[in-house]
This record gives C-alpha cells, sequence and structure tokens, in this order.
C-alpha cells in the first residue's frame, strides 16, 4: 500500500531536533512565562496587600475591646509614645497573646521580641502606626467623639513610622510620612484600619509620599482635630 512506501521523517529517526526547532520551543516557553509572569506578579502583591489589611482589623478589633473597657477614661482607645509600646500595653493587659500580630510579614529589619517570664517588645517588632490624641500621655487616646473616618491603625512600610508625628484631620491632606524601600510595599501604598471598623488598602497617589494618597482620610470626613500619630 502507499502507506506503507512513505518514509515518515521524525525527530527520533533523523537524530534530533534542529537549533532552529530548540530556539522556536525556547521562544514560546520564554514569551508564555513573561504573559504569565505579570498576573502572577500582581496575585501575590494583591495577597499581601489583603493579609495586611486584615491584620490591621484585627489589631483595630483589639483596641476597640480597649476602649470599651476602658471606662475609667471615657472609653478612650490605647495611647503612649511610640507603636510598640501601644502594642506592649495590649499585650500587658491581655488584649494580643500572640505579639506576631503587630508584624507585617516580609518586613525588613524585624526582629523577634524577647520572650522570659513575659514577652518585651521592641520598636523593630512593630510594623504598624497608631493616632492617638496624645502621644504625651497613656490616658491619651482618641475618644468617642473622633469621626469614624479617621484612621485608627495604619501600616505603609519601613516599620510604618511617623516622619511628622502628626495626623492632619483635614480630608485629602493624609499623613504627612516618607516611604521606606523595604518589603513588603515598597512604594505601593498603605493599609489603614479605620475608627468606623473597616479595613482598606490604599493606592499611592503620588510616588515616594503617604501623605498624597488619596483618599486616606475621606473628603466626608468633618473632624478637623490634629491627631498625634504613635509611630
Amino acid at each position: 500500500m502507499l502507506t506503507n512506501r512513505l518514509h515518515v521523517r521524525t525527530a527520533s529517526t533523523r537524530g534530533g531536533f534542529t537549533l532552529v526547532e530548540l530556539l522556536v520551543v525556547i521562544g514560546i516557553i520564554a514569551i508564555l512565562a513573561g504573559v504569565a509572569l505579570g498576573p502572577i506578579t500582581n496575585g501575590i502583591k494583591q495577597a499581601k496587600h489583603n493579609a495586611a489589611m486584615q491584620t490591621g482589623r484585627q489589631i483595630g478589633q483589639v483596641e476597640f475591646s480597649y476602649s470599651t473597657d476602658n471606662t475609667a477614661n471615657g472609653n478612650a482607645y490605647p495611647s503612649d509614645a511610640t507603636g510598640y509600646q501601644i502594642a506592649q500595653d495590649l499585650m500587658n493587659a491581655n488584649y494580643v497573646t500572640d505579639p506576631g500580630i503587630f508584624n507585617v510579614s516580609g518586613q525588613t529589619g524585624y526582629t523577634a521580641p524577647t520572650v522570659g517570664a513575659t514577652i518585651t517588645l521592641n520598636a523593630n517588632c512593630v510594623s504598624w502606626s497608631f493616632t492617638c490624641n496624645s502621644i504625651s500621655s497613656t490616658t491619651g487616646g482618641i475618644t468617642s467623639s473622633a469621626s469614624d473616618l479617621i484612621p485608627l491603625v495604619f501600616f505603609d512600610n519601613g516599620y510604618g513610622k511617623a516622619v511628622s508625628g502628626t495626623l492632619q484631620a483635614i480630608p485629602g491632606t493624609g499623613v504627612s510620612e516618607t516611604y521606606g524601600t523595604s518589603a513588603p510595599f515598597g512604594t505601593d501604598g498603605a493599609a489603614v484600619f479605620y475608627k468606623g471598623n473597616n479595613a482598606i488598602y490604599l493606592k499611592a497617589g503620588l510616588s515616594g509620599t503617604v501623605g498624597q494618597i488619596t483618599g486616606f482620610i475621606s473628603s466626608n470626613c468633618t473632624d478637623t482635630t490634629t491627631y498625634q500619630v504613635a509611630p
């Protein structure tokens, strides 16, 4: 039959693929990898943003529990000179048992707390900044009169440290602060938890500054108090 006379020349019968064929296959694989890389990278970033939002929500709810019990000080939220001291206060009062909640995974410079009879935090254990009425007093936490649109706790990068130390409650001004360039967010934006019990990840409007994040404080906010930030 005719089919028996055909000689099918395959890679196996001719001793392998040619260089051109190999380059074509490699090129196709490289193109497919490049197409897939963008969505994968964006997916990883989104997962980090979502995880930070959920962590911020957890910390904010812990602060809410603290304020509910703090009847002696008008149900004020916790306050102290720095964020890690606020975190330590929450741990000392048994509102938090796992200090890992205060760290954002992938944060450059993180150091573990000292574990002994008690757990002792340091500045590099806590990635978050906290909003207060006054950071000069442990009783200077924001009160129930503060707008629900005021950020209660937030993390941008570089341990979330506020440079200016103040949070202007004027719509659009946000917080005057310089980005770190370390993991996990780079100059992407900030994870924010608001007093009204909602968490959000805000993208940076201008490269390099948190102060220009659109919507850090909503345009609907009528609270014009200048709050202090415990970094």
